[in-house]
């Protein structure tokens, strides 16, 4: 019987150690006991770590192998090609294995071959080195599974950075280099005598910075022909720069948003992770493993023609959130669980490297539509609970008008307000089309922002902030802000005109991350998802007309405060559908007037489209929105303001705030006094603000 060594005996071996005994050989495994799954499909075990190479020759120059291999470690490899040339069996060069195992090596080498590098440099222990310019990425020279590599934005941040990959590092050294941005992908090849067969590309999924653990990785990689063939080309390049001839290669790359590919690393032998053992043969049919161990026996790899094409994905466990959601894949789609591994205390692991992930799990399906759905299942609950808010009838008044008071800031979420609506009808799309993360906009006065901080915090779900720095100028502390900051939001600073960059940078690194991102404005300009709010108080205008039934009240006006415009328009939506008389006021806190009513036109009509609805003609000139009564802008405030705020709650015992609601309130009373009108049932809309009101007591007191 032929007989084969194989280096290393963990789970990820084990696809190898099974290959070769199916194949006929009789396998001879060398590794640590410790983490050693593979040991027990050997035939011949040996208790001796990968690394004492002359204690291994010695018992395979008994053994008399026809080949010697490993799959998913550079450790395994160096060792690999020590025994493969001292017993004269196939392998690559000790060249090709330095420049594929030692990172500096790696990047002299495709400097020589004329291939684009980053800046890099390595330096060792009480050595400096002064960048070019910053992020740059750190990590030990001769190290993989993510160990210790870290993103480093600051000189002060550097020299720790170098002192961990150091620690890491068996040769004691760190490589300083360029960070190179863009998405990141691996590359699966085959090469036999110096011929290159690419297998696969998959997309990966990191923790990101600043250490780019790996979460999951998806095959085959959602890529265009034109960026398949110049990856493929740009790969092959770098394979022969590294000399590699024989035996299969992992290679690791960014495409960019220009479609600039760049190499990260390369190594001469088959990616952990379950990518070249597990997700190539699901996905291609292709027996990776099984061309492994021909051209280790120096053979040509057997490559199937005509193969079907299926989309096979792991994920790992990192958090009880990943186990909870393997146990609903479990139960929900049980025929796409191809393998599953838990190993690991998932409650109390800490992740500080890919040998340290507690478990995972291995899916196919058929389409990437169908991994897309398991994968990105959206929340399974929706927190947010309605009710039909009360209307009262206020003591305070003009001497003219009667005034009413919808209370949407006691919906029962996060202090309320007109955004729980607007967070429940989020959460319903999301639910609906699948999206697991979310991407808010706004700052830390936003009422917006802290309903919807709450929301993503209570659902274990991330969250991105795009924060406008310029809308409001202070930074002191809100009762907004106290919240927002407590509820594990990622915030990303920009001035209005990086507001879209800003957008793209937060879906990218979600979507980096293996997650489907929901903005909640539809696309990095803010457009195309307005109809949700919309909904939300087309329906709420529904409440408004069942009270008048019920009351016996017809109500002449409705105000409220307008920023976005979304509350506005839907209540709009909602008087058209229904043909009502009422007229709908927005008293801006934001917009100029123009701008307003431009928005509320276009929401209105997209709204029509997408719903069938029938609005009445010359619907667009019963649009009322008015900047008359902004007081100096967004979250600024006048003294008639304050004022108004302390009648009304002195009066009736109500809440205002001075950046939306109070600002409004005050508007409306001077609208009504300017334009002479009375006689009338007016409603005002309280869209809440309960945080917003105690920073106004805390100005009050001051």
């Amino acid at each position: 019987m032929k007989k084969i060594v194989i280096i290393g005996a963990n789970d990820f071996q084990r696809p190898l150690i099974r290959k070769a005994k199916n194949m006929g050989y009789e396998t001879h495994v060398f590794a640590w006991r410790e983490g050693a799954t593979g040991a027990a499909d050997a035939d011949r075990f040996y208790e001796i770590s990968i690394t004492e190479k002359e204690k291994i020759l010695s018992i395979c120059q008994k053994i008399q192998p026809d080949a010697v291999t490993t799959i998913g470690s550079d450790l395994a490899n160096i060792t690999v090609q020590y025994l493969a040339e001292r017993l004269g069996l196939p392998g690559n060069s000790h060249e090709c294995i330095i420049n594929s195992t030692n990172k500096f090596a790696m990047r002299n080498a495709f400097q020589k071959a004329g291939l684009q590098v980053p800046f890099f440099t390595a330096v060792g222990k009480d050595e400096k080195v002064i960048p070019p310019s910053y992020p740059v990425i750190v990590k030990p020279t001769d190290r993989s599974g993510s160990r210790a590599i870290t993103k480093v934005e600051s000189s002060e941040e550097l020299e720790t950075a170098i002192q961990q990959a150091i620690a890491q590092s068996f040769e004691k050294k760190a490589i300083v280099e360029e960070y190179i941005s863009g998405a990141e992908y691996s590359v699966e090849t085959i090469s036999y005598q110096g011929e290159h067969t690419l297998l696969a590309i998959t997309k990966k999924y990191t923790t990101g910075e600043p250490h780019y653990i790996e979460v999951g990785h998806l095959e085959p990689a959602p890529l265009s022909g034109e960026l398949q063939d110049k990856v493929k080309e740009t790969v092959f390049a770098a394979l022969t720069a590294l000399k590699v001839e024989n035996g299969a290669g992992h290679s690791e790359l960014r495409i960019d948003e220009n479609g600039n590919v760049r190499i990260i690393e390369i190594g001469s032998r088959m990616g952990g992770d379950c990518i070249g053992s597990d997700l190539v043969p699901l996905s291609t049919e292709q027996d990776f493993v099984g061309m492994v161990v021909d051209v280790a026996t120096g053979n040509p790899p057997q490559i199937k023609q005509n193969a079907e094409q299926h989309v096979s994905a792991v994920h790992f466990i990192m958090n009880r959130q990943d186990l909870e959601k393997f146990h609903w894949i479990e139960a929900n789609y049980p025929e796409t669980v191809r393998k599953t591994v838990l190993e690991g205390d998932v409650e109390h692991c800490q992740i500080t490297d890919s040998g340290s992930r507690p478990g995972f799990y291995i899916l196919q399906t058929e389409t990437m539509e169908e991994m897309n759905h398991i994968l990105h299942r959206g929340p399974l609950e929706n927190p947010i609970q309605l009710f039909e808010t009360p209307v009262q009838k206020l003591r305070i008044h003009d001497g003219r008008n009667t005034f009413y008071m919808k209370r949407d800031d006691l919906l029962p979420f996060s202090f309320g307000g007109n955004k729980v609506r607007f967070a429940r009808k989020y959460v319903e799309n999301m639910q609906a089309e699948g999206y697991d993360s979310m991407v808010i906009y706004g700052n830390y006065h936003s009422n917006l922002c802290r309903i919807l901080a709450s929301l993503c915090n209570e659902l274990s779900i991330p969250c991105y902030m795009v924060h406008n720095t310029e809308d409001v100028k202070e930074t002191k502390e809100t009762g907004n802000s106290r919240i927002i900051r407590r509820m594990n939001v990622h915030e990303i600073p920009c001035e209005k005109k990086n507001i879209a960059a800003a957008v793209r940078k937060a879906m990218a690194e979600l979507t980096e991350k293996g997650f489907r991102p929901y903005y909640i404005y539809g696309n990095e300009y803010g457009q195309g998802n307005e109809w949700p709010p919309m909904k939300a108080y087309e329906e709420a205008y529904e409440e408004i007309l069942s009270w008048e039934k019920a009351s016996g009240t017809n109500l002449d006006y409705i105000f409220l405060a307008s920023s976005t415009n979304a509350t506005q328009s839907g209540l709009m939506a909602g008087k058209l559908q229904n043909k009502e008389d009422c007229k709908i006021v927005g008293i801006s806190v934001s917009r100029n007037a123009s701008r307003g009513k431009e928005v509320i036109e276009n929401n209105l009509r997209e709204y029509a489209e997408r719903f069938s609805m029938d609005f009445p003609e010359d619907w667009e000139k019963e649009i009322e929105f008015t900047d008359s009564y902004m007081e100096g802008g967004y979250g600024a405030w006048s003294e008639p303001v304050a004022t108004m705020i302390r009648k009304v709650y002195e009066t009736d015992g109500v809440y205002l705030d001075m950046t939306y609601t109070g600002k409004a309130f005050y508007g409306m009373m001077k609208y009504l006094q300017e334009k002479n009108i009375q006689g009338k049932n007016i409603l005002f809309l309280h869209t809440g603000g309960l945080p917003l009101f105690f920073d106004f007591l805390e100005d009050e007191r001051a």
